[in-house]
Formats: structure tokens, sequence, C-alpha cells
């Protein structure tokens, strides 16, 4: 049994992230990868009114939950 390889794709907004991944992805064996995107793992901040969650920055590391995507099953 192969040994899992964990893999960590950085950049800034737009830098061609999510396209590196699936490229990766493409070129491995069918079903052997999994992209875990860390942008579908925001803070819930519904507790703010809408007004005050526009003015948050979500490119600030501080917006991501890293306690959740700790707790992913994939």
């Amino acid at each position: 049994m192969a040994r899992p390889l964990i893999m960590g794709i950085a950049g800034g907004t737009g830098s061609g992230k999510t396209t590196v991944a699936k490229k990766i992805r493409e070129a491995l064996p069918p079903g052997t990868t999994v992209i875990l995107d860390h942008d579908s793992y925001y803070k819930d901040r519904a507790d703010l009114p809408f007004e005050e969650r526009e003015k948050l920055n979500y490119d600030h590391p501080a917006s991501l939950d890293n306690e959740q995507i700790g707790r992913a099953h994939v």
C-alpha cells in the first residue's frame, strides 16, 4: 500500500493555485487524489449583520477556520 502524500499549494488570490492542483490531479491515477480547498473553510460570521460582513477582509488568514478544516473527512 502506498503511503499518503500531502501537498500544499500556496499563493495569492488569482495566482493559479486551483489550476496547479487540478493539473496535478489529472496527472495521477483516477480516484487517488483529493483536493481540499482551504477557501471552503471560512469562519461562520452569521452573527454579524450583512453590512459588517461586507467589511471583513476574507483574504486575511484570520478569516479561515483552521479548526474546521482539521476535522474534515474526505
